[in-house]
């Protein structure tokens, strides 16, 4: 079980957005957030007086559409983009074409294959084959080769996904950079994440003696783990509402 919080007050969180705010779809574009999962955020920032944000390997832009019109910080791109409480951008300087050739080339070798999506992104290109698990070895054949090939790019892995992207801050980077600034700076930190790119969060969280939490069974570095969505936001629940229970196991 969960650790017992008596107060969050004393806590930052930090959220991935799919597979941990919201459900995992077939097609990242049809994800929708229903007005419950508004309310919850907005009840859960205000019991941490404003210190949480998003994590996610979603654009800034993506995440606000879908959030809307809740604004919160948000890390972008797996840490490459950052938007801090404030409402301050910082992003690298990224060469938009090199996502553009990229994205070409994939739509190319996939083009008369069917289920295989393609996600372009500042800064980075994820190809996901959730539809078509067949599939996983070309597509990963496929973006090695492309990182091979340019030095300046990394290949970052997940369920059913992989994806291409400019080197930058990852997500345990850009949570430290957080804890760093205010409302977050002097709170004991809490993320819930889902994939193998959530593990570098989970390391910062743990060193700096927080609250890590893994959705799923696969194994992880986080410290906790929840079985799905529902019961994370359950746990959640019961902590806004003072109850001492929980379903996470």
């Amino acid at each position: 079980m969960l650790p017992p919080i008596e107060d969050l007050k004393h806590y930052c969180i930090f959220l991935d957005f799919d597979g941990t705010l919201v459900e995992i779809v077939d097609h990242p574009d049809d994800v929708q957030v229903d007005a419950s999962t508004l309310r919850f955020v907005e009840r859960l920032r205000g019991k941490v007086g404003d210190a949480l944000a998003v994590i996610s390997g979603r654009d800034i832009d993506v995440v606000d559409r879908l959030l809307h019109p809740v604004v919160l910080p948000v890390a972008g791109v797996h840490g490459l983009q950052r938007r801090d409480a404030a409402g301050r951008l910082h992003t690298p300087v990224i060469d938009q074409s090199v996502v553009e050739a990229i994205a070409n080339d994939i739509e190319t070798t996939f083009s008369e294959e069917p289920g295989v999506a393609i996600e372009k992104k500042t800064g980075a290109v994820a190809l996901h084959y959730r539809l078509r698990p067949d599939f996983e070895t070309r597509c990963l054949a496929l973006a090695q080769k492309i990182v091979d090939d340019r030095p300046e790019l990394h290949l970052i892995t997940g369920k059913m996904v992989c994806e291409i992207r400019i080197d930058g801050n990852d997500k345990g980077a850009v949570i430290e950079t957080f804890l760093a600034e205010p409302p977050f700076r002097g709170r004991k930190p809490i993320f819930a994440g889902d994939d193998i790119t959530d593990e570098c969060g989970f390391s910062a969280v743990n060193a700096r003696g927080g609250v890590s939490i893994k959705i799923g069974g696969s194994p992880s570095n986080a410290k906790f783990h929840a079985e799905s969505v529902a019961d994370l936001r359950n746990w959640f629940e019961g902590l806004l509402t003072g109850a001492r229970t929980s379903r996470v196991q």
